[in-house]
C-alpha cells in the first residue's frame, strides 16, 4: 500500500494556495472597474488548485435559474461577485448597502435552486465576494445564518475553498434530509438490511456472534434502564416498522438496529479519513469486490481496523462489539453491504467536513429516524441540544483554552466533546498569530485534553465518529492518534480499582465479561502505556500462535511489569482458549478500555449530560455492586428487602456527580 507521506492531503494543498489565491483576489480588486475581473481572477486560480489536487469543479458561468442570474454556481456553492469599485461593493459594516444587497440577492438565489432543482436550503453555501471581502451564508436549524464581512485573508480564504472543494464537487451532500430518505426507518435499505441483520443474529449458532450479542446486552443493559429481553407494544410496533412480526425477541431487535447504525459510522468515518489523504476508499473496494467472499475479506479488513490503522488512528474500533456480521455472513448480509455501499457512493463526503457542526445534526438525526422518540424515551436515550451544551460551557465560563482539561463521564454521541473541540479551534483560529504551537501541537492538546467514558458501545462508536469529524483535518499532522473515547464504567471502576471505596487492592483486578471472567495482574493496571503495551503483546501473540512462556519474555523485551508470572499465563491462556473457541477478537480491547479511568490525569472540568436511571430500573447485578458506594456517600437510606428490590427511587446521575467529584477533578 503506498506511504500516506507520498501523497499530498487536500488541506495541505488549500493552505498552501490560500495565500496565494487571497493576494491574487486582493491585486484584482485594487484595479478592477467591474466584477467580472474578480470572477475571472478567481477561476484562473482555482484553475491551478484543481490540477494539483486532482479533483474537477465543474463550474457554471452567468447561470440562469428561475427568474434571475447567478455569477457562479458550483454544484451546492452559489456565488455573486460585486465591483469592489461601485456603490454595490462590500464593507466591514454589516449594515452597508452593498452588504444587504448581496445577501438578498444569495437568498433569492437559494430559493431558485430549491424550486428548479429540488436542492434543500440547508445543503447549499452561499459566497458574496468583491476581492476584499467574503460574506458566507447559510440556512441552518430552520433559519438563515448571515455571517459577518470577514477580510479577504488566507484564512478566509481557507473557508472559501473549503466550501468549494467539499460541496462544490459531484455527489449529494451530507444532509439529513438526504441521509433520512436514503438510510431512515421508512427506506427500503434500513427495512430490508435491519430485517437481515434481526434474522442472522436470531438463527445463527456462531459462537462469536452470540458471545458478542451477550456482552453487548450486559453493557446496554447497565445504560438504558430498560429490560431489553421483555417485549413492549412499542417494541411491538418498532418490529413491525422493520418488517418483523409475531414471537418478537427485543434484544435482538435492539442489537441489530445498533449493527445498521454503526456499519453506517464506520462506513462514514471511513469516508472522511480517505477523502482527506487521498487514499483508496474502502468503499470502493467493497463496491468492486466481485465474489461474496471478496466482499467478506473487505469488511474484516475494514472491522479489523484498516484504513484507521493505516493512518495510525490506533483505536476507533477498539472494543466494537458490531463486527460480529462477518462470522455469521450470509446472502442476506451481502447484500446489505452492498445496497449500502451503492448508496453511499452517491455522497460526498467532503461536505462533512466542512461543516462539522451539521454532521453531528446528521448522526442524531438519522438516529432519531431509526428508533421512534417514544422507544427512546424508554430506553433512556436523550441527546443533548446543541443550545444547552453551549449554556453549560458558557455558565463554566469554558473558552476553550487549549491547556484546560475537560471530561465528559457519559459522553453518550460526544455533544459536549464536540463542542469544547469546537471551541477550541475558535480559540485558536482567534489566536493564530500570536500562538506559539502549530497545528499538530492544537491537535496533541485537544487529544490530551478533551476525554470521554461511556458504557453503550454504539455510544462510543457514535463518539468517537464525531470527534473524528471534528480534528479531521489536523489528524494528518500525527504521527499517531488514540482518540480519547473510552468504552468503560465511569463510576464503578474508580471504586472497584482505585480504592475509593473501602476495599484492598489484591494482585488482581476482575473484570467479568458475557466470555469469561478476566483476572487481571494489577501491576499492569497502574500505567496507561504498560497496558496498552500489554493488550498489543496479548494479541501478536495469540495472532501468532506464541506459548504463555514466549508471551512472558516478549512482555519482558517491552519493559513490562510481569513479576507473578502466573497470573499473566492465566489471562494469556484464557484468551488463548477464547481464541480457539472463535469468541476471541475483542477482549484485550475491553480490557484496555475498562481501566481508562484509573489513568487520566485530574481535569479542570467535569461537564455532561449524566445517565438519567432510576436505582430500581438497573439490572440486579448491577445494583447489588454499587450499594456499598451509595451508602458511603450516605445517598440511599433504604435498607434489606425494600433496597433489594429496587424500592428506591433515587437516580443515577446524583451518584456519578458526586464520584465524578471526587474522582476526576
Amino acid at each position: 500500500m503506498t506511504s500516506v507521506n507520498s501523497y499530498q492531503s487536500l488541506d495541505e494543498t488549500i493552505s498552501k494556495h490560500a495565500t496565494i489565491f487571497a493576494d491574487q483576489l486582493k491585486r484584482a480588486a485594487a484595479t478592477a472597474s467591474k466584477e467580472e475581473e474578480i470572477r475571472i481572477a478567481a477561476a484562473t486560480e482555482l484553475t491551478f488548485i484543481q490540477r494539483e489536487a486532482r479533483i474537477e469543479l465543474k463550474g457554471r458561468h452567468e447561470f440562469t435559474i428561475g427568474t434571475g442570474r447567478a455569477d457562479s454556481v458550483y454544484d451546492c456553492v452559489i456565488i455573486e461577485y460585486k465591483n469592489p469599485a461601485s456603490a454595490d461593493k462590500l464593507s466591514a459594516r454589516s449594515g452597508a448597502p452593498g452588504n444587504k444587497k448581496v445577501v438578498k440577492q444569495l437568498k433569492k438565489r437559494f430559493y431558485d435552486m430549491r424550486t428548479e432543482l429540488g436542492r434543500p436550503l440547508n445543503t447549499m453555501f452561499g459566497v458574496g465576494c468583491d476581492g476584499n471581502y467574503f460574506i458566507f451564508v447559510r440556512f441552518r436549524d430552520d433559519k438563515w445564518e448571515i455571517q459577518d464581512p470577514i477580510e479577504v485573508n488566507p484564512h478566509s480564504t481557507e473557508r472559501f475553498l473549503w466550501a468549494l472543494f467539499n460541496l462544490g464537487t459531484r455527489g449529494k451532500a451530507f444532509s439529513p434530509e438526504y441521509l433520512a430518505r436514503d438510510f431512515g426507518a421508512d427506506s427500503k435499505l434500513a427495512q430490508d438490511g435491519i430485517r437481515a441483520l434481526y434474522d442472522t443474529i436470531c438463527a445463527t449458532d456462531d459462537p462469536k456472534a452470540q458471545t458478542f450479542f451477550q456482552q453487548w446486552k450486559i453493557l446496554f443493559g447497565e445504560v438504558c434502564g430498560y429490560d431489553v429481553n421483555t417485549p413492549s407494544d412499542k417494541m411491538e410496533k418498532l418490529g413491525e416498522s422493520y418488517g418483523v412480526y409475531g414471537d418478537l425477541r427485543p434484544a435482538e431487535l435492539l442489537f441489530a438496529l445498533h449493527t445498521y447504525y454503526a456499519l453506517f459510522m464506520k462506513f462514514l468515518a471511513s469516508e472522511i479519513v480517505t477523502f482527506f489523504h487521498k487514499l483508496p476508499t474502502p468503499l470502493q473496494k467493497i463496491i468492486q469486490a466481485g465474489t461474496s467472499n471478496k466482499l467478506k475479506r473487505e469488511m474484516e479488513e475494514l472491522e479489523a481496523g484498516g484504513i484507521f490503522r493505516h493512518l495510525n488512528i490506533t483505536n476507533f474500533l477498539e472494543g466494537d462489539l458490531f463486527a460480529w456480521y462477518t462470522t455469521a455472513w450470509c446472502d442476506s448480509i451481502e447484500q446489505l453491504i452492498r445496497d449500502m455501499g451503492a448508496k453511499l457512493d452517491g455522497y460526498n463526503p467532503g461536505t462533512l467536513s466542512e461543516d462539522p457542526a451539521g454532521s453531528r445534526d446528521l448522526l442524531k438525526k438519522l438516529y432519531q429516524q431509526l428508533f421512534p422518540q417514544t422507544v427512546r424515551h424508554d430506553l433512556g436515550e436523550y441527546y443533548t441540544p446543541d443550545w444547552l451544551t453551549e449554556h453549560v460551557f458558557d455558565k463554566l465560563e469554558y473558552t476553550g483554552t487549549p491547556e484546560k482539561r475537560l471530561l465528559d463521564p457519559a459522553c453518550g454521541s460526544g455533544t459536549f466533546l464536540v463542542t469544547a473541540i469546537n471551541r477550541i479551534r475558535q480559540w485558536y483560529d482567534d489566536n493564530r498569530e500570536r500562538c506559539p504551537y502549530s497545528e499538530s501541537e492544537l491537535c496533541q492538546k485537544i487529544l490530551q485534553n478533551i476525554i470521554g467514558f461511556d458504557l453503550n458501545p454504539l455510544a462510543v462508536m457514535a463518539a468517537r465518529t464525531n470527534y473524528l469529524i471534528a480534528i479531521r483535518d489536523l489528524v494528518g499532522h500525527m504521527g499517531s492518534v488514540e482518540i480519547p473515547v473510552y468504552l468503560c464504567d465511569s463510576i464503578m471502576t474508580p471504586s472497584e480499582y482505585s480504592g475509593l471505596t473501602t476495599g484492598r487492592l489484591g494482585e488482581a483486578q476482575e473484570l467479568q465479561t458475557s466470555a469469561a471472567r478476566f483476572l487481571i495482574p494489577t501491576e499492569i493496571t497502574t500505567n496507561h502505556d504498560y497496558l496498552a503495551k500489554y493488550v498489543e503483546q496479548l494479541e501478536s501473540c495469540i495472532r501468532n500462535g506464541y506459548s504463555p512462556e514466549e508471551f512472558i519474555e516478549r512482555c519482558r523485551d517491552e519493559a513490562l511489569p510481569v513479576t507473578i508470572e502466573n497470573l499473566h499465563t492465566d489471562l494469556y491462556n484464557t484468551l488463548v482458549k477464547l481464541d480457539n473457541e472463535n469468541k476471541n477478537g475483542v477482549w484485550a480491547r475491553i480490557i484496555k478500555n475498562s481501566f481508562a479511568p484509573l489513568f487520566i490525569d485530574p481535569v479542570d472540568y467535569v461537564a455532561g449530560n449524566p445517565p438519567w436511571i432510576n436505582w430500581e430500573n438497573l439490572p440486579t447485578d448491577y445494583r447489588d455492586s454499587m450499594a456499598p458506594l451509595w451508602q458511603q456517600y450516605d445517598l440511599f437510606r433504604h435498607k434489606g428487602i425494600k433496597a433489594r428490590l429496587g424500592g428506591a427511587k433515587d437516580d443515577l446521575s446524583v451518584l456519578m456527580t458526586y464520584v465524578a467529584h471526587d474522582t476526576y477533578l
